[in-house]
């Protein structure tokens, strides 16, 4: 997708990217949050569920041991103390070590009475002493039981354990049931409660990411066909539809520019219908504008063309209707093209005659220029339109009449007019009314008598740029009917440039 520099968007620049990851990222946040919370009570429910068992262990077996067995010297009691203590390490594969102390005084001086360790070569000797100053539950558990609530570590690693005391028949502590859960197990414990939490996350995160995709490809695909549509009218193309048929904003968005669109096409076969009887600027400003519509006009200096063709009555004389509208069309078509070309705006087709104006409706500062230049235009042209008459054989309907060629008559000049809109309410025209109108008419008509096929007044010559002003020819001075003082005259040589080419703008 390009913006309107032509650069291609890069990802994070597009709607439905930034759409996505505004819903998302929160999302994303409250499922780490959720994910980060739930690992923290995973892991506290493993400790509390080990501390209970912990606690749970101690009391029963702490239960289970007979006061007697705490002595050192072989007895039944004592051996099966040590088969109790054996049988539940066994059995339970978090157990590192049981052990039984007795405390020597309240400072926390104990020795053991006995010990099961499962690692190799860690059993305590009946009778070693252990200082318990360190460890306070340890002490506390002459009063009951006490389990850690972290890991503790002492000369045989980190572990957390639980402590119950053993009585006798009268109730009274005479020695205290430890049991140790190594750290490694603890830690992967933690493990387990964090590869949960990643699990969740993980499969969370997976459907927001498919959410998403969904979610993005619903707003990528109509904002991509109407991106494209809206560019394909920018460049000119007006038949072009989204076509979204949807219920949301965005189906909502696509009818509204189809609609638009249709509306643009419809205005532009308009102004394209109106500029064939108009011409093309006066077409685009009565559209664009309402107020353009309107009667009245101004008063500004123009340039003003008018041509006729020569022996344009021995054509409609000696000619098919067919083949003089033909003929005529072929003609003016050209003429049109090439008065459009230089700026101009074409007021009047008067069967073979043209009259147009340079400088309005749309001010142009060199219109004598232009207007001149597509005077030469307009005889170069001809010489090639006579040309292919003649060589498809039209041309000899005239040539047998004693007119070899179709000649044009131009006359231009350059002064005040009124140009605006006249009529009235059901019916007007863009029009110039003023002397340099008529004296333009009348430049025409004196090419007959001075023999030549182009005429402009003083007034037009002296707008001309030196190149093109020192091409002219002075026809000297002559009154023209409605003038009080003569008018210099001046023209251009009838010879086409090379190859019938037309004489470009002087711009």
């Amino acid at each position: 997708m390009l913006d309107l520099a032509g650069r291609r968007l890069r990802p994070w620049q597009r709607f439905h990217v930034r759409t996505t990851a505004l819903f998302a990222l929160p999302l994303a946040a409250i499922l780490a949050v959720v994910g980060v919370v739930s690992w923290r009570r995973a892991v506290a429910d493993e400790h509390a569920l080990l501390r209970a068992r912990l606690r749970a262990l101690s009391v029963s077996l702490a239960a289970a041991i007979e006061p007697a067995a705490i002595d050192p010297a072989p007895s039944p009691a004592r051996a099966r103390m040590e088969a109790a203590l054996a049988t539940v390490g066994g059995d339970q594969p978090e157990v590192v070590a049981i052990y039984v102390l007795v405390p020597d005084d309240g400072a926390g001086r104990m020795h053991f009475a006995a010990d099961w360790d499962r690692r190799a070569g860690e059993q305590v000797a009946p009778g070693t002493a252990y200082d318990a100053a360190g460890v306070p539950l340890l002490m506390a558990a002459v009063r009951g039981p006490q389990v850690e609530r972290e890991v503790v570590a002492d000369a045989w690693g980190p572990t957390l354990s639980g402590y119950a005391p053993i009585v006798d028949a009268a109730g009274r502590p005479v020695a205290i049931l430890g049991v140790d859960i190594a750290a490694s197990t603890i830690a992967a414990r933690e493990r387990e409660a964090i590869r949960r939490a990643a699990a969740l996350f993980g499969v969370a995160a997976l459907l927001l990411v498919a959410i998403g995709a969904v979610v993005g490809r619903r707003v990528r695909r109509p904002i991509e066909q109407i991106v494209t549509a809206t560019t394909a009218v920018a460049a000119g193309e007006l038949s072009t539809r989204v076509g979204l048929l949807r219920g949301d904003e965005l189906g909502v968005l696509g009818g509204h520019f189809d609609r638009m669109a249709a509306g643009l096409e419809e205005r532009e076969r308009l102004r394209a219908t109106f500029g064939r009887y108009v011409s093309e600027d006066v077409a685009r400003a009565v559209l664009a504008s309402p107020e353009a519509a309107g009667l009245g006009g101004d008063l500004r200096e123009v340039t003003v063309l008018f041509s006729d063709l020569r022996g344009y009555s021995t054509i409609v004389e000696h000619l098919a209707p067919a083949q003089v509208i033909a003929i005529v069309n072929r003609y003016l078509d050209e003429m049109v093209a090439l008065v459009d070309r230089h700026h101009g705006c074409v007021l009047e087709l008067l069967g073979d005659g043209v009259l147009a104006v340079f400088g309005a409706p749309v001010a142009h500062a060199d219109h004598a220029a232009q207007a001149l230049a597509c005077a030469l235009a307009m005889r170069a042209r001809l010489a090639e339109l006579n040309r292919g008459w003649e060589a498809s054989g039209e041309a000899a309907a005239w040539q047998a009449r004693g007119l070899p060629t179709l000649a044009v008559r131009i006359g231009v000049h350059t002064g005040k007019v009124v140009a605006g809109n006249i009529g009235g309410a059901t019916r007007m025209k863009y029009a110039v009314l003023g002397d340099a109108v008529n004296v333009a008419a009348r430049l025409e008509q004196l090419n007959k008598q001075l023999g030549t096929s182009l005429l402009f007044s003083a007034a037009t010559h002296a707008q001309l740029p030196p190149a093109l002003a020192a091409r002219a020819e002075s026809r000297g001075a002559h009154l023209l009917k409605g003038r009080d003082q003569p008018e210099a005259l001046f023209t251009i040589d009838d010879e086409p440039a090379a190859g019938g080419a037309a004489v470009s703008s002087p711009r």
